[in-house]
């Protein structure tokens, strides 16, 4: 048993069948199925418009985990480079007597070809079994998330989520810091909850002297959506930072506040609303 995301960086299987369920054994004997991990509540939904059997729904509010309907679900796989947060796979216990395929997203370059052996990892990165790859799509629609579809001993199916890197540096290599290319364009979005631009942002520190996270907020909303900040309070203080000179430790954060999130008056009262298959 994990400890949970929180904890150890990846959600533990009682999180998983908890916020998202799991596809019964009968389900799994049919064919390939979608299984989402996704346990956090968060402003997000774009699987549930990707599916085109319309077999996710998240619903109202936008920060419900996402619930697969597995009779609904063809495993079609375009879910999984879909999910912002790569954390939708296709299982196929059916795939042959020993073997079972897990298809998942891989951001990584090199890509691996068909027929390739590969280190198979877990949801933690640790090895777990061989792997072979069976196939893998990167369509443009995937914007460069390609999906590979892995084959495994079946024993092993429900734990192996991913596949080490090809050319990954060796473990005992010290990783250096990532150093920006440079500025952040004026017209990239920083805060996605209010669309608040880069260059937004910079107006308010050169033309109304804004130098905290907090003053930014005040003044182009930045920070003030679902997330609360959570997504862009660093770009924020980045720009801050290249703008006026100051170390990020002398720049001062968004003062947090209960709630974390948007809250209904339903939920206040204790009314369910909004889920999915509400009418």
């Amino acid at each position: 048993m994990g400890n949970g995301v929180i904890i150890d960086g990846f959600p533990s299987m009682e999180e998983i069948k908890k916020a998202n369920g799991w596809p019964t054994e009968k389900r799994f004997a049919k064919g390939p199925v979608a299984i989402a991990e996704c346990v956090q509540e968060i402003p997000c939904n774009p699987c549930e418009g990707a599916c085109p059997s319309h077999a996710i729904c998240v619903g109202q509010p936008i920060t419900n985990t996402p619930q697969v309907d597995r009779e609904k679900c063809t495993g079609c796989g375009l879910c999984v480079a879909a999910c912002s947060g790569l954390a939708i796979f296709v299982i196929d216990k059916t795939y042959s007597e020993t073997e079972a395929t897990v298809s998942f997203p891989f951001e990584y370059l090199p890509l691996p070809e068909p027929g390739d052996k590969v280190e198979a990892l877990t949801r933690g990165g640790e090895y777990r079994c061989e792997g072979t790859i069976v196939r893998v799509m990167n369509p443009k629609r995937n914007d460069h998330t390609a999906v590979v579809t892995m084959a495994v001993p079946k024993e092993y199916i429900d734990d192996v989520r991913t596949m080490k890197r090809l050319n990954a540096p060796k473990e005992e290599t010290v990783f250096e810091p990532v150093i920006p290319d440079g500025p952040i364009d004026d017209d990239v979005i920083v805060c996605r909850c209010e669309e608040i631009t880069a260059g937004e942002i910079r107006k308010a520190v050169r033309e109304y002297k804004g130098e905290s996270v907090t003053e930014i907020k005040r003044r182009v909303r930045a920070g003030m959506g679902l997330c609360q900040g959570r997504t862009c309070g660093k770009l924020v203080t980045r720009i801050i930072q290249e703008e006026t000179g100051k170390k990020p430790n002398e720049i001062l954060p968004s003062t947090d506040r209960p709630p974390v999130r948007a809250v209904t008056f339903g939920e206040l009262a204790g009314a369910k609303e909004g889920g999915c298959g509400d009418e």
